[in-house]
């Protein structure tokens, strides 16, 4: 007999006269649940990643790099804590020339405190507006793993919530087992309810 700190391992497999039918079925629905989790999880969370790192570096398609020059000054942002400037981008008015030639302007994101006339790059879909800068492969892949971390969790939750589900039945059928057997029980005693 297999034992660990007093406890009878796999005893719901095992013949004898106290295992229910419940007992075996909460055996088995345990194994799948194990399986599941090991096979289903990170297959979902490679998945999900890997549609999610795509659909990252997808943004990019369509757009391109243009230079533009700032309109206006640009003023320096203030730290939230020392009162000191920080390199937070602020949104101002640039201008750019298209490829045909035609002056266009629009508001993009800058470095606090540049000056009327500096360079930035700003990001233009196909039709000249400006869109936010794609996200870097790295960040791409930053995203397709938070969001397949996710998916995984979500899927191990939802399988761990219907182990649960099905255990609490399987214990509500067991207490009405036992609320039956006792009642048997004292009925075969001579005892009456009042």
């Amino acid at each position: 007999m297999l034992k660990r700190g007093g406890r009878v391992l796999l005893w719901r497999w095992r013949r004898n006269p106290l295992r229910r039918r419940s007992d075996v079925a909460e055996a088995w629905i345990g194994v799948a649940v194990a399986a599941t989790l090991l096979l289903t999880v990170p297959t979902v969370g490679l998945a999900t990643a890997a549609a999610g790192e795509r659909s990252a570096l997808d943004q990019a398609r369509g757009l391109h790099r243009t230079t533009a020059q700032l309109v206006e000054d640009v003023p320096a942002a203030a730290g939230r804590f020392s009162g000191a400037s920080t390199e937070d981008d602020v949104n101002a008015t640039v201008r750019w020339t298209t490829p045909g030639g035609t002056s266009r302007s629009g508001t993009a994101p800058v470095a606090a405190g540049s000056k009327a006339g500096s360079s930035t790059t700003v990001w233009l879909d196909d039709a000249g507006r400006i869109r936010p800068a794609p996200p870097t492969p790295i960040q791409a892949r930053s995203q397709g793993t938070a969001v397949g971390a996710a998916a995984g969790a979500g899927v191990c939750v939802l399988v761990l919530g219907g182990w649960w589900v099905a255990r609490e039945r399987l214990d509500t059928r067991r207490r009405a087992q036992w609320d039956r057997a006792w009642a048997e029980f004292d009925a075969h005693r001579g005892h009456r309810h009042a």
